[in-house]
């Protein structure tokens, strides 16, 4: 667990790294980081074409048996309620009344901040284990892939929701493989993916693979053995820029399934 001052220190580093302006979604963003010496920070900026979105941070709670969700996250999504509503109908709709708090393993809460408010995001997701009626739920859930339910072999599941501050919102679904599953599934990925994303996930110690109610498609996030040369091998300048400006040896990279099957990329997200 790294102190509160190491993770500010990481905070503003991420800013300075990458040469951004905290925008008013940081500000209680940064008060929440302050008041969560339990949580782990984690700095992420999306890439699309040569354009780089730095403004991208998460929070990572372990559940020590809280019954309900965290009250600084509360805190937090009230204060945003205020400015932008957020449309809440999908959490409402799939947490419920019945959501088991001592079922989940992790909550974070995060935010992906443009210099167009409206563009901007809140994003609450949970990794939850045992909680199969829960699981039902959200693998089935309308919009939700059925290629999701397939890929579900870890016990646990992370699944969240973006909140848009354009009233929109998303759910998104995310099973998990590790390297011996990925090999085991060999033959249920060959049928789902091809070879050059196969090239890929044989690459890394596991995959998330990001199924969502806005838009068709698979993505991936992947946790690669060796970053820089995984990163390399995309000869994609400004994502290797990133991943230098993130001063950080393991990062997560996620993209575009279809992409990845093209060799054509447009975008990336990393995470670190």
């Amino acid at each position: 667990m790294q102190s509160t001052n190491v993770q500010i220190e990481k905070y503003h580093r991420h800013l300075t790294s990458f040469a951004a302006e905290a925008t008013p979604l940081c500000v209680p963003f940064l008060d929440l980081l302050k008041a969560s010496p339990e949580a782990h920070l984690e700095c992420s900026c999306k890439i699309i074409g040569d354009i780089v979105h730095p403004l991208r941070f998460n929070l990572w709670y372990k559940n020590n048996g809280e019954s309900s969700l965290n009250p600084k996250i509360v805190t937090f999504l009230k204060h945003y309620a205020q400015a932008s509503p957020l449309n809440l109908s999908l959490y409402q709709q799939l947490v419920g009344t019945d959501f088991q708090y001592d079922k989940v393993k992790c909550t974070s809460l995060g935010i992906d901040a443009r210099t167009q408010s409206s563009a901007s995001r809140v994003k609450l997701w949970y990794i939850i284990e045992h909680h199969p009626e829960k699981e039902a739920m959200v693998l089935d859930f309308p919009g939700i892939s059925p290629i999701a339910q397939s890929l579900k072999i870890q016990p646990d599941l992370l699944f969240g929701f973006d909140f848009g501050l354009d009233g929109e919102t998303a759910v998104k679904v995310y099973p998990e493989l590790h390297t011996t599953q990925i090999q085991q599934s060999r033959s249920l990925l060959n049928i789902l993916v091809g070879t050059r994303t196969m090239t890929l996930l044989e690459q890394c110690e596991w995959v998330n693979f990001g199924f969502t109610t806005k838009e068709a498609g698979l993505s991936l996030h992947l946790f690669p053995r060796n970053p820089k040369m995984f990163i390399d091998n995309f000869h994609y300048p400004v994502l290797s820029d990133a991943y230098r400006l993130s001063g950080t040896q393991k990062v997560i990279i996620s993209l575009d399934q279809a992409e990845a099957e093209s060799g054509c990329y447009s975008s990336f997200n990393l995470y670190y």
